[in-house]
């Protein structure tokens, strides 16, 4: 079994398979393969994660464990990572990376063009990744899987994409279609989904069941590649969503606050994880 079966078209509740023939077969293997490539280049280049996803008040469960997972991978083959969120992300973080890989965006950003500046200019990333992180849909606006506006309460963090430099690698994970990205397929997405989607692109774009699942395949290409042991055990993915549940995280599926992501339980989180390992490389 190949890692975008895995994370793609396994327990597919809300239509995402129905964009794999806008993809090409081996989509995460590529992008694995393209941030190995990276570090061909630089010695310790810098990585910006992003994460955190607005529901009612709350981060969601979904996207920062797997932005955690692949921060950690991703220092271990070499890069320089750190974590860009927002008021509601941040707190799931604190504590388990260091308060200098963390940066907290403000929800409001007035002047995005010198923001983007900034950031460049104090980071100079060789990659941008965003894991469950929504994008600006044609008219500029957030919306949530439901379709409700949540602009006032969302970041324009994916400014950052819009203006990425041609030497930073792009990289969107995500699962419905409004997330950073999904701009690589908005036309495919506003046909086959019927709604209004993201159109923020990418380099390369990772489309997945549920976006930790996307994260987890990513890892697990880059273990194959570098030979590094780097997928979470599955006590440890267990452990770290709990936690985000008792910092006030939520399902985003039902709102609540319990150990479940996008609708699904625990069980299936780990189970994606077991498969993974099993994975080999394209021949």
């Amino acid at each position: 079994m190949q890692i975008e079966e895995v994370i793609l078209t396994r327990a597919d509740e809300r239509g995402m398979n129905r964009l794999k023939k806008y993809l090409a077969e081996d989509f995460c293997w590529r992008t694995a393969i393209a941030i190995a490539g990276v570090l061909e280049k630089q010695l310790h280049p810098v990585a910006l994660i992003v994460t955190g996803f607005y529901v009612n008040g709350a981060p969601e469960t979904d996207g920062p464990p797997g932005a955690f997972f692949l921060y950690n991978a991703l220092k271990v083959i070499g890069f320089d990572v750190k974590i860009l969120t927002d008021v509601y992300g941040a707190p799931l973080f604190e504590g388990w990376v260091p308060s200098g890989d963390l940066r907290e965006v403000p929800v409001l950003i007035p002047d995005e063009e010198k923001f983007n500046r900034e950031i460049f200019s104090a980071y100079s990333p060789k990659l941008l990744c965003a894991v469950e992180r929504c994008g600006r849909t044609r008219d500029g606006r957030y919306l949530n899987m439901r379709g409700e506006d949540i602009s006032h309460f969302t970041s324009p963090i994916d400014t950052l994409f819009i203006d990425c430099p041609k030497e930073c690698l792009a990289v969107g994970i995500g699962d419905g279609g409004n997330e950073i990205g999904m701009g690589n397929l908005k036309d495919a997405i506003a046909e086959e989904l019927q709604i209004d989607p993201c159109v923020v692109p990418v380099n390369h774009l990772v489309v997945t069941t549920v976006s930790n699942w996307g994260a987890y395949g990513l890892i697990r290409g880059l273990e194959i590649l570098t030979g590094h042991d780097l997928l979470p055990v599955p006590g440890q993915v267990t452990d770290w969503i709990a936690e985000c549940v008792r910092r006030g995280a939520v399902d985003g599926i039902s709102g609540d606050r319990s150990l479940k992501v996008d609708g699904f339980d625990l069980d299936q989180e780990l189970s994606i994880l077991k498969v993974l390992k099993e994975c080999g490389p394209y021949n």
